[in-house]
């Protein structure tokens, strides 16, 4: 081949317009593979061999390894806010939380993997500052949380912190269902009423 030819086709390659449906599935990919290895002992060769791509495309499409951690850690978190159709913006803030957090628990119940890397992206010291933006969902969470600390007389606490605490909730009850799924009715709805003690400082209990 000369020069002229490879010139050509190596500027060709670079045009290429790149596809979503690729791109899709290279994060897919990263996800099963995350969750099976571990983020620190997957190189990227295996995400392009899961993704059935050479890994010269996967750079197409992602600089580095970092930039691939970054927009999966992205795409995750935008997954939840997909899924808040019907959310009651209008009601008291316990109806709201309860709504979040039957959301965050079907979801996680359906999707383990996807709780499992979220953890391993917040702990590898890989991600942006700027992608810590709050989602739709977050800020949700967020206002209810505030909302209903200040209720029991905690306005003073960051939201951050209550958000924490919201998601610690919640990992805590999706791991012990994980392993304990004939308790899973009772885990979700007792794990709300700590939440929301734990928020408001009353013993509150709920029917449901």
């Amino acid at each position: 081949m000369s020069k002229h030819s490879y010139r050509t086709n190596e500027a060709y390659r670079l045009a290429r317009p790149k596809s979503s449906d690729k791109r899709k599935a290279i994060l897919e990919a990263a996800l099963r593979v995350f969750a099976e290895r571990g983020i620190a002992s997957t190189p990227t060769s295996a995400i392009s061999g899961a993704a059935g791509i050479a890994e010269g495309s996967l750079f197409t499409y992602f600089k580095t390894k970092d930039e691939l951690l970054n927009e999966l850690y992205l795409d995750l978190r935008q997954e939840f806010s997909r899924h808040l159709a019907g959310f009651p913006s209008g009601e008291d803030p316990r109806s709201r939380l309860k709504f979040l957090w039957d959301k965050y628990i079907d979801l996680g119940t359906a999707h383990p993997d996807q709780l499992r890397v979220l953890a391993q992206l917040r702990a590898s010291g890989k991600l942006l500052r700027e992608n810590e933006t709050p989602t739709k969902a977050q800020f949700e969470v967020m206002n209810a949380t505030a909302e209903a600390a200040e209720q029991g007389g905690l306005g003073n606490l960051p939201p951050e912190y209550l958000v924490l605490m919201f998601r610690a909730q919640v990992e805590i009850t999706l791991e012990f269902i994980s392993q304990n799924p004939e308790l899973a009715s009772d885990c979700r709805n007792l794990g709300f009423v700590m939440l929301w003690r734990g928020l408001t400082g009353r013993e509150f209990f709920a029917s449901s």
